[in-house]
Parts: structure tokens; C-alpha cells; sequence
């Protein structure tokens, strides 16, 4: 079969790979693949930076995607079983990850709900715990996921959404989806945006953070009391100095988050809520068909653009 298939960590190259045989897998769903969607968990993993990177090669790259089973079914899926992946014409997955997909979503939906949406979701509902009115900041939020996470924020009952980031245009694309504000980082100083952010959200209660760095302290100073900041990327720098007064002073939490850490049915039960919102027309998702022979040219762009490149066998 035709696949993303690594030799070595760094990029994929399209070409041939064995396909998955059924009966080598007595709990393995065969699944023919119909969108598989390219992570910034993909890249990381295929560099070898990652703790779930390959020890041997070759491999077929890709944790998620949509298609149909062999008795029919169309399911979204995760976690594929090594050395086979989401990026190819077939692929093989635990029972446990393959979850049912309505007719009325399409399969490129179907598999951008899935990583980008879970880590949209669950931060807001799983570990924040939004109530309605409470006001969200999101840093690094005029992204895949955080675009997501806008709509989800509004379709919660979010009193403010401010999102935070570098580009003006890509942040003026987000009041569409129900952003109430914006805060461009460029040129301001930490206690200039930790003002904008307060003005802008009239206080900060729930903060999901896409980037970590200095406009995580920024948001943080910006809260109010009780607020509650939610780790979920580094793009911004993997280290900050967090001074222990700013926390205790706000009875402020900080909590690392990755979907695995709230189990399998809550991971399912938000991709559910995820999919009834899309099914209605009330979440968008904004996204790039490629076709999979061009995954080398794919796999470059994806670390730039504002959407989700979803390849197609």
C-alpha cells in the first residue's frame, strides 16, 4: 500500500509499506483510511523528541485520522498499532480507538475533531471546569486548536473570550468565531500586556495556554482570584520563572493537561459533544485536503499555517 512511511526521524517520504494483515491482531480494527490529519504531535514525534518516537524504522507516521472499517462502519480513530499509522491507504488501531462517526460528518471534520478538538474541549470542561460567565483567555488561540477552542468557549456560556497572539490579521479572523476581544504580544512589554489582557477581559478566570513563556505570567498577573491557567503547549519557550507570590496572592492553579490524563470515556464523551456541535453547524472547522502522495510538501506548511492539512489516501 501507498503511505507516509519514515526511514529515519525527520520528515516522511510517500512510497510503498506492508499492508497491516488482520489475523496478526486478535483486538485491532483494520481501517481503511479516508483523512488523516497532520499534528504538531507528529512532527515532534517523527524528530524523535517525543516519548512515543519510534526506536525502530521503518514506520508509518500519523496518530489520527477517519474512514471505514471492514464490516463498514465509519469511525474517527487514534492511536495506531506500530509500525503502522494513521498517514496511508490502511491502518490498524485498538478497538477501544475507533469511535463511531455520523453519516452527516465528513471525514476531514470527522478527524480534525479528533487530537485539535479534544485539546480545545477538554482544557475548558475536563480540567478547567468552565462555569458560564466565567472569562477566558487564550494564548496562541488564532491557531487550529484555538480557533476551536474560541467556539467552544462561546457554545459554553463564556462571559469574555480574549485571545492572545503575534499576528493582527490572523487575530482579527477570530471575533468571527465569537471572540469578544483580542491582544496582540508584539512590542508590549510583560506589565503593558498584562494590562491589555485585564482591560481587554475584564479579569481573567480561566486561561488556556497554547504557549507558556512570558505571556503566560502576563495572563496569570491578569487574572482574578481563583484563576486557573491550563498547560497545554510550549510554543513561546518551555521555561518560565513562576514567582510563588503571584500564585498564592490569587489562589491562582496552574494544571498540565493532555487528554489521556481524563480517561477514555471522557475523551469520547467530549469528541461526541464535539461532533453534535459540528453535525449542527455550530462549530466550523477550517481545513486543506492534500492529497497523501504530497505529504512531503504537506508536512513542511503544517508548521506555519492557520489551518489543518488533512491528507487523503
Amino acid at each position: 500500500m501507498k503511505a507516509a512511511v519514515l526511514h529515519r526521524y525527520g520528515a516522511p517520504e510517500f512510497g510503498n509499506f506492508v499492508v497491516p494483515d488482520p489475523g496478526a491482531y486478535s483486538d485491532g480494527v483494520l481501517v481503511e483510511v479516508r483523512a488523516a490529519t497532520i499534528n504538531s504531535i507528529d512532527r515532534v514525534t517523527a524528530a524523535g523528541k517525543h516519548y512515543l518516537s519510534p526506536k525502530t524504522f521503518p514506520v508509518v507516521t500519523g496518530i489520527e485520522g477517519a474512514g471505514v472499517t471492514a464490516d463498514g462502519r465509519r469511525v474517527y480513530f487514534g492511536r495506531p498499532v506500530s509500525p503502522f499509522g494513521s498517514m496511508a491507504e490502511t491502518t490498524v488501531v485498538p478497538a477501544g480507538f475507533a469511535m463511531p462517526i455520523p453519516d452527516s460528518v465528513d471525514f476531514p471534520v470527522a478527524a480534525t475533531l479528533g487530537n485539535s478538538g479534544m485539546a480545545a474541549l477538554m482544557p475548558l470542561t475536563d480540567t478547567a471546569q468552565l462555569k458560564p460567565g466565567d472569562n477566558v483567555v487564550l494564548l496562541g488561540g488564532s491557531g487550529v486548536v484555538g480557533r476551536l477552542a474560541i467556539q467552544a468557549a462561546r457554545l459554553l456560556g463564556a462571559g469574555t473570550i480574549t485571545v492572545v497572539g503575534r499576528d493582527e490579521a490572523a487575530l482579527e479572523a477570530t471575533v468571527a468565531l465569537g471572540a469578544s476581544a483580542t491582544v496582540s504580544t508584539e512590542g508590549l512589554s510583560a506589565d503593558r500586556l498584562t494590562a491589555a489582557i485585564r482591560e481587554a477581559s475584564g479579569g481573567v478566570d480561566v486561561i488556556v495556554d497554547y504557549t507558556w513563556g512570558e505571556p503566560a505570567l502576563a495572563a496569570l498577573a491578569a487574572g482574578n482570584p481563583g484563576v486557573h491557567l491550563v498547560q497545554v503547549g510550549d510554543r513561546a519557550g518551555a521555561k518560565v520563572a513562576l514567582p510563588a507570590q503571584l500564585l498564592r496572592s490569587l489562589g491562582a492553579s496552574v494544571t498540565g493537561f493532555m487528554p489521556v490524563h481524563h480517561g477514555p470515556e471522557a475523551m469520547m464523551r467530549a469528541y461526541r459533544q464535539l461532533l453534535e456541535w459540528a453535525d449542527r453547524a455550530d462549530l466550523t472547522v477550517d481545513y486543506e485536503l492534500v492529497p497523501l502522495a504530497d505529504v512531503a510538501a504537506a508536512w513542511e506548511r503544517s508548521a506555519i499555517v492557520r489551518h489543518k492539512l488533512v491528507l487523503v489516501p
